[in-house]
Formats: C-alpha cells, sequence, structure tokens
C-alpha cells in the first residue's frame, strides 16, 4: 500500500504536465488533501486503505486525464467526487463554509415565516438570517478547529 507522501510526489512530479490553470480548475489541490485525510483514516477503515492504492494509481494518470478532453476530466472529477464522499459520509469532513450559507438560507426562510405570522415581516426576517449566520458560521469555526475541513 503507498503511503500519502509517496502519492503527494508522484502527484507533484506530474503537476508540469498540465495547464497550471487546470491544476486549480480541476482541484488538483483538493485531491492532494483528500490523499493526507484518506491515509490518516485508513488504519482504521477498510475502504480507505483500498481508496490508496486507488489515489496512487489516478496519481499516475491524471496528467493524461485532464489533458485527454472531457471524458478524462470528468472521469478524473469522478474520482474525487468519490474520495470526498466517502469521507464525508463515513469520516465526518466537510468542505470550508459549507454551514454559514445554509443556515443563514434556513434562518430567513424561519424569519419569514415568523415574519408572516406575527406581521413584523422586515424585522422577523432579518433577525432570522442574522442568527442562521451566526450559527452556520460558529458550526464552520468548528469543523475547522476539529481538522475535517477539505
Amino acid at each position: 500500500m503507498p503511503t500519502a507522501q509517496e502519492i503527494k510526489d508522484i502527484i507533484e512530479r506530474n503537476r508540469a504536465e498540465i495547464y497550471k490553470k487546470d491544476y486549480t480548475f480541476f482541484e488538483v489541490d483538493t485531491f492532494v488533501k483528500c490523499v493526507g485525510y484518506v491515509e490518516k483514516e485508513s488504519a482504521s477503515c477498510n475502504e480507505c486503505r483500498a481508496l490508496l492504492s486507488d489515489m496512487a494509481e489516478i496519481a499516475e494518470r491524471y496528467p493524461q486525464m485532464l489533458n485527454s478532453g472531457s471524458k478524462g476530466r470528468v472521469e478524473f472529477q469522478e474520482h474525487i467526487s468519490q474520495y470526498e464522499s466517502h469521507l464525508k459520509d463515513a469520516h465526518g469532513y466537510r468542505r470550508k463554509g459549507v454551514y454559514m450559507p445554509l443556515y443563514t438560507m434556513a434562518g430567513l426562510a424561519v424569519g419569514a415565516l415568523a415574519g408572516w405570522i406575527s406581521g413584523f415581516y422586515l424585522i422577523s426576517m432579518a433577525s432570522g438570517m442574522i442568527l442562521g449566520y451566526i450559527i452556520g458560521s460558529a458550526l464552520d469555526r468548528k469543523t475547522s478547529r476539529s481538522g475535517k475541513t477539505l
């Protein structure tokens, strides 16, 4: 089973074979982060151990995938999504800033409903939105501090 450092070295070695903008656009840096997180969780997770060998294969092939056209690019993005999904579902990892917009919109909806009931529409909407923003930001900070941010 390859280590995360070996996979990261392969990714870095192959980086020159793709366009600089493609590295950012196709979130190769997210792939690198996922490699580290999967290795960290592989001590207690069989699926993570299997994903590590898959990641090593993708690290070798990713320049050809990104340079080959839409089919290879879609395949690369599907692999990244698979890794992220496993980390989210099985280990509780989240992307940065996922809670704040979600809770802000939920607070806005609850505030609108409360405003419709009470008659203080604008005040209730603003209060609900602010409260949702505060709660969502707190959850994002908590996730970031726990080291489970993708």
